[in-house]
């Protein structure tokens, strides 16, 4: 998605037929859980299952602004 890290894209077939998608990046930026909370309501919203995701703590949100803002 960021051409300033890397990323490795997996995809991995579950024995029920399902693909899950595995991304690895070398490093994290403010808008990763906001991105992460996104796709996982689009999925329930596409496939009608349960949105379960876990919300980030608003600690670890002011944190990573903290330490990702340069002026």
């Amino acid at each position: 998605m960021s051409s300033c890290r890397i990323e490795a894209e997996r995809r991995y077939a579950l024995a029920n037929g399902r693909i899950v998608t595995v991304i690895l990046r070398d490093s994290i930026v403010p808008e990763d859980p906001y991105l992460n909370l996104a796709r996982a309501k689009a999925l329930s919203v596409r496939t009608g299952e349960a949105f379960n995701a876990n919300r980030v703590p608003k600690n670890i949100k002011d944190y990573l602004v903290k330490t990702n803002v340069s002026i």
